[in-house]
This record gives structure tokens, sequence and C-alpha cells, in this order.
């Protein structure tokens, strides 16, 4: 999508991005198609492919959009002291994961199998994931080798998953849970 938005058009694709994030995370996406969402925003199919010329240019969007809100959770938690930061940072993805986000990459994590476009989407957040918490990880482990940074990021990547699939299958003790993921990722990151 090219950057000319005014700011009315820019504010516009934004709710179009909620209204279809919602669509999404509520109906699945079976459900997720141009005509439901523009329904659902109360436009016209035209206008939405303005915004959005197919499903799967909105789709990666959303997708987008849901991903910077984890990598604002890691980079918020690079202000605070280094182990803290990364049970703060670990908390905040277990709840976005657990509240929408976790069908949003589930989606995407289906459809890279058989879609080259979300298989280079699919590659391109995970590698920019364990970047940016290798950033979190250096402050807790200084020194560390880029391998083993790579692999810690994946290991406490690995674990937050987990732990976001058993709750959101319905395991008690949510937070309990959480806390002890947290405390793991701590952990991991010292070795």
């Amino acid at each position: 999508m090219s950057t000319s938005l005014s700011h009315r058009g820019q504010a516009r694709r934004d709710a179009l991005l909620a209204t279809a994030r919602e669509l999404l995370v509520e109906e699945g996406f079976d459900q997720f198609v141009l005509r439901r969402v523009a329904a659902k925003a109360e436009m016209k199919l035209g206008n939405l492919q303005y915004y959005f010329a197919t499903r799967d240019d909105l789709l990666e969007a959303v997708i987008r959009a849901e991903f910077d809100r984890d990598l604002e959770a890691v980079r918020l938690a690079t202000t605070v002291e280094s182990a803290e930061g990364l049970k703060t940072a670990a908390r905040a993805l277990v709840r976005n994961w657990t509240t929408g986000a976790g069908s949003i990459f589930g989606t995407m994590s289906l459809l890279a199998y058989h879609h080259e476009r979300f298989r280079e989407l699919n590659r391109e957040i995970y590698e920019t994931f364990y970047r940016e918490l290798g950033v979190l990880l250096r402050r807790v482990s200084p020194g560390l080798r880029d391998a083993e940074i790579s692999a810690r990021a994946r290991l406490i990547t690995s674990v937050l998953d987990g732990v976001a699939l058993q709750i959101h299958a319905g395991t008690t003790g949510r937070r309990e849970l959480t806390n002890r993921a947290a405390d793991l990722v701590v952990t991991v990151a010292n070795g």
C-alpha cells in the first residue's frame, strides 16, 4: 500500500484492519472474505478494495499489524531491567497470543504450508521476532555468540507458543502458567 494516504485515509485503513482482525478472530478464516469485511465495516466492496485489492493483501496487513503489537511489547521490555524486562515481554506476548493473535498467527502458519506469499511472511516475521528478542537476551546474558542467541530465542518462542496453546485449550491456572513460563524464559536466557 502506498504511503500517500491522507490522515483521514490512514485512519480509515486502520479501522478496516481492526474490523478485519475482529472478523478473523471471531469467525475464522473461512468467513474472512472481502465482502464480509466490507459489510461489517459498512462500506462497499469497491471502497474496501481501494485499500486492500485482495483478501491476501488484507490478511497480510492484519498479520503485520498484529506482529507490530508483539514487537512493541518486546521493545518496550528493553526499557526495563533486563531479567524483569524479559518477564514483562513474556507475559505481554502470552496475553496477546491468547486474546486473538494466536488465531491470526495460526492462520499465517497454516497458509505458509501451501502459499509462498505466506511462507515468506512467516519466515520474515519469525526472523524479525528472533532478532528483536535477541536484543533482550544480550542484555540478560552479554557475550553470547549469535548462534546461541538465536537458539535461545527460538526455544523461548517455543515455550511461549506452547503456553499460549495450553491456555487457549482451556488449561486452568492461566496466571500461574504464564508466570512460570516467564520464569522459565529468564532461566533459558541465563543458560
